[in-house]
Order: C-alpha cells, then sequence, then structure tokens
C-alpha cells in the first residue's frame, strides 16, 4: 500500500464522513497499491460514491500523480481517441453513456472531438480538457488485465491441397429465436451444430466458407482472439473479424490441461497450450474438439496495416485499445493504464481507450490490452495475466459526483 502523510489521510476521513455524495459513512477508504521499484505517494481527492453502485468508488487526482504519465506515446493516444470520436458522430447528442460512472451524454464527449490539437501537443490536450479519478471496487484499487492480438495466418479464396482449414461467414440456415441460436429441421427448432459435427462436414455445400487457411490450430486460436488478418497467396492482407456465434457452450481447454496435471496452473498460456497441441496433434485435437462453441467471421475491407473493428465499430490501435465490461464502462473514454507487463521487467503504463468488449472480461477493474498484430504481440498477449489499475480521464465539464 502506498503511505500516505498525515494530512492526505486527514483529508480522506473526512471526506469519507462527510461526503455530500454518500449516504452512509465509508468505514475503510481504499488506497493505491505501492508499485515495483517505489513510486512516489499518489495524492487523492475525496471519494465519490457512485449513485449506481454502492460498491465503487473514485477519487479525483491530477495528471503530475499518474505513474509514466510524461513518457507515454500521447500522439498515438490522440489518434486513437479519434477512432472514438468517429463512432460517437453517429450517435444522437443525447443518447446516455452506459455503464455505472454517469459520465454524461454523447454530446457531452462530442465537444472534445472537434478541438484542433497542434503537432507535440497531445499530451496538453489530455490535461487541458480531461481530469483523472481513480477506481476502487470493493477497497481495492487491483484488478485483472489480459491481452489479445490479431494473428496471422496464410490462406486462399479457394481450397488447395494446402489451403484446406474452412474459416466460416455466418451459415444461411443458423436462425435466432430470442436469445437462441439454433436451425430447423422439417418445421422443428434445434441447436445449432457443435465445433465436432462442424469439423466433420455439417457445414458443406452450404457456402459459407469465406477463405480457406493452411493450419487447423491456428485457426482455432483465431476464434479464441476474435479476429486475425489472413496473408493471401498473391501477399495483400484480408482481415478477418467477429460476425457470431453458434451458441454452443464456451469449454476452456486450458482448465482441462491444468487439471490432467498437463500443465501447471501458473504456466498455463496461449504458448504452452499450442506447444502442447501441437506436439500431442491427436489428443490435441480432440481436446479442441470438446469446445462445442465455434466462431463465424466475416471479411474486414479495412487496410492491412490498421487494426481489426472493435466493439465501436471503429478499428482498434495497437497499445491504446482495452477491451472493458461495458456494463460497467461505456465505450470510447480514456482510461490511464497502470499494469504489471508480461516480461515482468517494468511496467505497462499507456493511455488507452475502452473501444472494445470480450466474452470474458467481466467486472469493473478488467482489461483486455490490445498489443497489435503478429508474433511479437502474440508472444506477449498470450502470457499476460497482470495486476493492475486504471484512472478514469472525464471531461472537465461533467460532473461526475
Amino acid at each position: 500500500m502506498l503511505k500516505f502523510s498525515q494530512k492526505t489521510l486527514a483529508l480522506l476521513i473526512t471526506a469519507v464522513l462527510f461526503s455530500a455524495c454518500s449516504t452512509q459513512p465509508e468505514k475503510n477508504p481504499p488506497r493505491p497499491d505501492t508499485q515495483a521499484g517505489g513510486e512516489q505517494d499518489i495524492k487523492l481527492g475525496a471519494p465519490i460514491r457512485l449513485k449506481n453502485d454502492s460498491t465503487v468508488l473514485i477519487y479525483p487526482t491530477e495528471f503530475q500523480q499518474l505513474p509514466g504519465w510524461h513518457n507515454d506515446n500521447h500522439a498515438s493516444a490522440l489518434s486513437a481517441f479519434r477512432r472514438s470520436c468517429d463512432s460517437w458522430k453517429k450517435q444522437a447528442d443525447d443518447k446516455p453513456l452506459n455503464g455505472i460512472f454517469e459520465l454524461g451524454r454523447v454530446g457531452d464527449w462530442k465537444r472534445l472531438c472537434g478541438i484542433n490539437v497542434r503537432n507535440g501537443q497531445e499530451k496538453q490536450f489530455f490535461e487541458q480538457w480531461f481530469k483523472p479519478y481513480a477506481v476502487a471496487n470493493n477497497g481495492s484499487f487491483d484488478g485483472l488485465f489480459t491481452g489479445y492480438y490479431v494473428p496471422e495466418l496464410h490462406g486462399s479464396y479457394h481450397k488447395t491441397a494446402r489451403f484446406n482449414v474452412p474459416i466460416y461467414g455466418i451459415p444461411k440456415d443458423l436462425v435466432k429465436r430470442g436469445d437462441q441460436i439454433g436451425r430447423l429441421h422439417n418445421g422443428q427448432f434445434l441447436p445449432y451444430y457443435n465445433r465436432a459435427e462442424i469439423t466433420a462436414g455439417a457445414l458443406h455445400g452450404k457456402g459459407a466458407e469465406l477463405l480457406w487457411v493452411d493450419n487447423e490450430i491456428d485457426a482455432f486460436f483465431m476464434e479464441v482472439q476474435g479476429s486475425g488478418k489472413v496473408i493471401m497467396e498473391d501477399g495483400h492482407i484480408q482481415g478477418v473479424g467477429f460476425a457470431g456465434k453458434n451458441g454452443r457452450a464456451y469449454y476452456a481447454i486450458g482448465k482441462t490441461l491444468v487439471d490432467r496435471g498437463i500443465i501447471a496452473k501458473e504456466d498455463i498460456s496461449m504458448q504452452t497450450i499450442r506447444n502442447w497441441i501441437m506436439a500431442n496433434p491427436d489428443e490435441g485435437k480432440q481436446l479442441m474438439l470438446q469446445n462445442q462453441s465455434y466462431v463465424f467471421f466475416k471479411l474486414n475491407h479495412t487496410p492491412g496495416s490498421e487494426g481489426p473493428i472493435g466493439s465501436m465499430n471503429t478499428p482498434l490501435t495497437a497499445g491504446h485499445s482495452l477491451a472493458v465490461d461495458k456494463s460497467y464502462l461505456p465505450l470510447g473514454i480514456p482510461l490511464w493504464l497502470d499494469a504489471e507487463h508480461p516480461d515482468g521487467n517494468q511496467r505497462l503504463r499507456h493511455l488507452v481507450m475502452a473501444q472494445d468488449t470480450g466474452g470474458a472480461i467481466k467486472g469493473v477493474i478488467r482489461g483486455d490490452f490490445f498489443w497489435g498484430q503478429g508474433q511479437q504481440a502474440g508472444d506477449y498477449a498470450g502470457v499476460m495475466k497482470s495486476r493492475g489499475r486504471y484512472f478514469l480521464l472525464v471531461p472537465k465539464h461533467i460532473n461526475v459526483g
């Protein structure tokens, strides 16, 4: 825990007792965790209790208090923020931002989108127009941050001897009834085909193939990531993005390997799972088939150098986009992330935009960091299970209290 001065501690106690935003005294106001290697004290203002979730408190602070703030690439972060703006511009001004934080309406954020920022003034833009807030949940600032990336596969638009693993779009016979996904057969609504059935050929002849790749394991892990880049035979890069699922339950094959004692819990990662499957192809294929969930894709026509399309329907930015739980955080907003780096030798400190979601991303202090595409991005994303925290950046003209 960080050490507080007597003045700061007195301020926190006073704020707990007299905060206008709390109806009950806060018995044990949380304090930020100490960072590895030692950090300066982080000075926090009076805690603000949220109207929509009594377990969450936010604390105003200053940019000068954010560890590593001066060392980030703020120009790239601003470019990522502009991507959020592109999505907001298509929305009505009076639309409230979702989540628990009372962050105003879309129009409040659009006001910042039109501000002209000169080259070299990107950091000053955020400092001038935003206010940072530390976020605590159930007395702790600490949460889990994982990573994801865009796999690079090799493929063809036509099936060949090498390219024989199909990547499917949403089949025409897949139908939805409310929250249920299935298919109609002789007037009956049945569950849609599971992974084993699809792998065995249940979709052959339905015209659902988008393209073909040369590695079944790569195709499986592309489903886990939800998007990918496929280097085609002529050298151009075809993006594929998430389009839907078959409605079957997801099965975590890593948990099976841990439960069987094949891989130690502390060693489980995308790389160790992949290495085991490659070393044990028959058993590995059967293990993958146990995951009945199947992801369908769509072709993206964005330039090969751009990131995949996130949940805001705009391209993600490597190092500056984060997948979050949108039931807590509204999409598009900036956050200062301070987490353990996967290499264990430094901190991961970046200004990120909450521009994506993920099925496993649940909770208020929880995120999935987008590393980009390629081998190095995959190496970091595959092992990232970092403890960390984030700070909300809120426009100064929005009253969060």
